[in-house]
């Protein structure tokens, strides 16, 4: 009985030192900020690059307005502008603001002047959908037979901070689509953290 009771002892001790021993979980490393600058670049470069594929459907992207909530914190001794995306953000900012800016794209694309910037991940991925969306309307138009011809499309994406290893953004698309066929697009939703794309008839297409 008292072997019995000793082993129960040691098993005991033995489980102890185990979960003792058991190192503690390490914590997903934080994904470094999306700031404005590099956030706008990036879809500009993506962009101008991807417009010359969409003239073929009589549409091409003519303007990207953003409406941003920006904030500013302290690293490396120096203040940043970031975008707050989420709550972590909302909490780690000390200033916080909206940003609106206007980007008018060059249909024909044009040489880069410098290096290629440093893509902010899942940018790529968004202006390609963004695209897509905007060709897959045309391309319906065009089948349906449409008397007019399609003159215009907005669409507008919210923005969010992306959950996947290496951070960078994702996108509802499309949050809010408006086909023209004649009459000028009217305005979109007025909301935070959102881009908003506006297709025109190329000229080529007239």
């Amino acid at each position: 009985m008292n072997r019995l009771r000793a082993l129960a002892v040691l098993s005991g001790i033995a489980a102890f030192i185990g979960c003792a021993s058991t190192p503690p979980a390490t914590p997903p490393p934080q994904s470094e900020p999306v700031t404005p600058a590099d956030f706008v670049a990036s879809i500009a470069d993506v962009a101008t690059g991807r417009n010359a594929a969409l003239a073929e459907t009589g549409l091409v992207l003519k303007r990207i307005e953003f409406r941003l909530s920006v904030g500013t914190e302290t690293r490396a001794g120096g203040k940043i502008e970031v975008l707050i995306l989420d709550a972590e953000a909302s909490r780690s900012a000390e200033t916080a603001f909206l940003q609106e800016l206007t980007l008018e794209i060059p249909a024909t694309g044009g040489k880069r002047v410098g290096p290629a910037p440093s893509l902010v991940p899942g940018v790529r991925e968004f202006v390609d959908a963004a695209l897509d969306t905007a060709r897959d309307l045309a391309r319906a138009a065009s089948a349906a037979g449409l008397p007019q011809r399609l003159h215009s499309v907005e669409l507008t994406a919210k923005i969010a901070r992306s959950r996947k290893a290496g951070g960078g953004i994702t996108a509802t698309i499309p949050a809010w689509v408006k086909p023209s066929i004649g009459a000028e697009a009217g305005t979109s939703r007025a909301e935070e953290n959102t881009v908003r794309l506006v297709f025109e008839a190329s000229p080529a297409g007239h």
